[in-house]
């Protein structure tokens, strides 16, 4: 019995110990990785590496876009023992009060971003003191040094440093680099080490583009047009400018600018009837089918006022009425009945061949999101109106892309050009990876043809429609045009135009090609020849005035000649009263012009800042009596702080600002009378809900913009 109990007892013994074995054999054999993950999940930890973004420069070198290095600061409540001791210890790095911090701090739940652009000192300072439950952590943030100039070229990115418009967008894959990381090890509670071995993956920086835009030529370009937007309020206006003999594209213009996430280059994106700019492919394609000689008579109006019926039931007119023209004279004068018989004598299918051969109605293939390639509708779907009223610039649509290579063709002797818009994508490590060169497409024209249309263009410039492009000592081509817009409602022309110049200086060597549209342009003034032509004109005045420019040598005898008129800075005249701010215009030499009924100046063109010649004008829009822009405080509750900095820069406010990201409260309230230059206080927070506006979004905030 005894020995029975014993070899029981031996038994179980045994199948005890052989269960332990075969539990330490599947925990050591089957369940081994399963383990060893779970150990490193605890005692190790993978650390994103972010790669730096690669930058953005013209094609001189000049830095327009790069990466800076700012803070990111974060509560983690689970970890705060105490808020206002936290808050007390903060508030001095972050130079905000302890009392207002304390405040922010106690309505966060969970983890909650606290700040998310701050200097580069205050974010060490806080990494230093290690605070219990505050994470900070850098953050790469966009530096655009030109401002808002170029910003429908170059585009933008999102808080993750991510593009979302422009070539920030088209070229994420070559800037943004690719991330990488690191594994740490835990040493301690709060501490993690890299031991020596330890796997990494290392990020990889992005590329840097080298653009063909000069980064000078595009100042000057935004400069004088958003003169003329604002000088005329017109609607917007947009214009490019390029190398005829390259296809290079040295500066693309919006006015004004879109915010960041819906921005477009309008040179590139969108079409317009072009008008009479258009005629240069009827005038060419008749010279180079030898069917017409510049100096062949053509009928015009039958009387002052009166359409010619050049088909049954298809009648044209001129804006000047005169009994005819040579074909020269046609061109130099823009005659719509004329070159309506020479698209006739020409012919449908060769007018659409070479509109065609030029690049119209298609791709040019820019390397920019959202190209259009216009409208040129196949031959089938012409109408026998359809050949007169293309030849004017009607039934069409371009972009302003696409007319300059138009133009660029008849610069260089007539070969079409792809566009280029970056010249080289460089690796971090300085290596080219891509280098683009310029790439002839096709010849459209002989040269003899287009030496003739350079003659005629020159001849519209001198004594034609587009005399306001003159300039002494440099001979300037180009063409007019001002085209109606289609009434969306009436489905037929209304009464508002688009008002454009294209043309090429030096026009016996050229060296750019220029497009300028002016989009809904007052009655008084909705010519091509009124308005874009002198905004060409003051581009290529200011190029000639520079030392070195784009126009190269041809003119730097006369650039280095001082401006005939010296130029002053525009004074600041924003809620000035009326006589004062005259009084003070007239101390720089200057005249106003006012508009409205007000009392107070309400803005200006140009804007404070700004060159003026002396002797000049600067327009005063003056705030209507129900206007209470510059009397009250306005609501800023649920704002970007940008924006709302900006709302009370325009009411010269001077303004305090507690925190970052959206206005939760403000001081004095909204509605209170202010008086004049008087102060606001701001109090803000990261996150827009708790304003109490909602649908606020932070996008604005994203980029940092000098």
């Amino acid at each position: 019995m005894r020995k029975s109990r014993v070899l029981m007892v031996a038994a179980g013994l045994f199948l005890a110990l052989c269960t332990i074995w075969l539990r330490v054999a599947w925990l050591q054999v089957p369940m081994h990785a399963h383990y060893m993950a779970r150990a490193a999940e605890r005692q190790e930890s993978r650390v994103k590496l972010t790669p730096r973004r690669g930058d953005l420069v013209d094609r001189n070198g000049r830095i327009l876009a790069h990466d800076l290095q700012s803070f990111e600061v974060a509560i983690y409540m689970p970890q705060v023992k105490s808020v206002s001791a936290l808050a007390a210890k903060m508030a001095p790095v972050l130079g905000v009060s302890a009392r207002d911090l304390t405040k922010r701090i106690s309505a966060m739940k969970g983890f909650a971003w606290l700040e998310h652009d701050l200097a580069p000192e205050k974010g060490q300072e806080l990494q230093r003191l290690r605070l219990e439950g505050v994470v900070v952590q850098t953050r790469a943030t966009r530096d655009y040094r030109l401002g808002e100039s170029a910003f429908e070229i170059l585009g933008r990115t999102d808080r993750d440093n991510v593009g979302v418009d422009g070539l920030e967008y088209q070229y994420e894959n070559d800037l943004g680099g690719r991330s990488g990381w690191i594994t740490l090890i835990r040493a301690g509670e709060k501490r993690w080490i890299k031991l020596p071995g330890a796997e990494t993956h290392p990020a990889r920086d992005g590329a840097s583009l080298q653009l063909t835009i000069d980064a000078d030529l595009q100042s000057i370009v935004e400069h004088h047009l958003a003169r003329t937007v604002d000088s005329l309020q017109a609607l917007r206006g947009f214009a490019i400018f390029l190398d005829p003999m390259t296809g290079e594209i040295l500066a693309a213009a919006c006015v004004p600018h879109l915010p960041a996430g819906r921005a477009r280059n309008w040179t590139f994106t969108d079409q317009y009837e072009p008008g009479s700019t258009f005629k240069v492919v009827v005038a060419g394609a008749v010279l180079e089918e030898g069917l017409a000689k510049p100096g062949e008579y053509f009928t015009g109006s039958p009387g002052h006022g009166q359409k010619a019926e050049l088909l049954p039931g298809v009648f044209i007119g001129d804006a000047h009425g005169r009994p005819g023209y040579t074909f020269f004279g046609a061109i130099q004068n823009s005659s719509n009945i004329v070159c309506g018989k020479l698209g006739i004598r020409l012919g449908a299918e060769k007018l659409y061949r070479y509109a065609a051969s030029l690049g119209f109605g298609t791709l040019t293939g820019i390397e920019f999101p959202g190209e259009t390639s216009g409208r040129l509708r196949p031959l089938s779907r012409w109408q026998p109106r359809s050949t007169p009223t293309v030849a004017i610039g009607q039934e069409v649509a371009v972009t302003p892309l696409q007319l300059a290579l138009a133009y660029a063709a008849i610069a260089n002797g007539g070969v079409l050009m792809e566009p280029m818009l970056v010249k080289e994508v460089r690796a971090a490590d300085g290596r080219v990876l891509r280098r683009n060169t310029p790439q002839p497409s096709h010849r459209v024209f002989s040269e003899s043809t287009t030496s003739t249309l350079r003659e005629m263009l020159c001849a519209v410039v001198d004594s034609g429609t587009a005399t306001a492009a003159k300039l002494e000592g440099i001979r300037i081509a180009g063409k007019t045009g001002t085209a109606q817009k289609v009434d969306p409602t009436l489905k037929a022309y209304g009464s508002k135009y688009m008002a454009s110049f294209a043309g090429f200086a030096p026009a016996e060597n050229p060296r750019i090609v220029g497009v300028v549209v002016i989009d809904e342009p007052p009655q008084r003034l909705h010519y091509g020849g009124q308005i874009a032509a002198p905004v060409f004109r003051e581009v290529v005045l200011d190029l000639m005035r520079q030392p070195t420019s784009v126009l190269g040598s041809t003119t730097r005898n006369i650039a280095m000649r001082p401006p005939d008129v010296p130029a002053v800075t525009a004074p600041d005249l924003r809620l000035l009263p009326r006589r004062e701010a005259e009084r003070k215009l007239a101390d720089y030499g200057l005249h106003a012009r006012f508009e409205g009924d007000g009392t107070r100046v309400l803005s200006q063109s140009p804007a404070a800042g700004q060159p003026v010649e002396r002797g000049g004008s600067v327009v005063a829009w003056l705030s209507s009596p129900q206007d209470s822009v510059g009397r009250s405080m306005p609501d800023l509750a649920g704002l970007p702080v940008r924006q709302a900095l900006r709302q009370l820069s325009q009411r010269q406010v001077q303004p305090f600002v507690t925190g970052s990201g959206f206005v939760v409260r403000q001081e004095p309230a909204p509605g209170t009378p202010l008086p004049f230059r008087g102060e606001c206080r701001l109090w803000c927070a990261a996150d827009a809900a708790a304003s109490g506006r909602g649908g606020v979004s932070a996008a604005s905030a994203t980029s940092r913009r000098p």
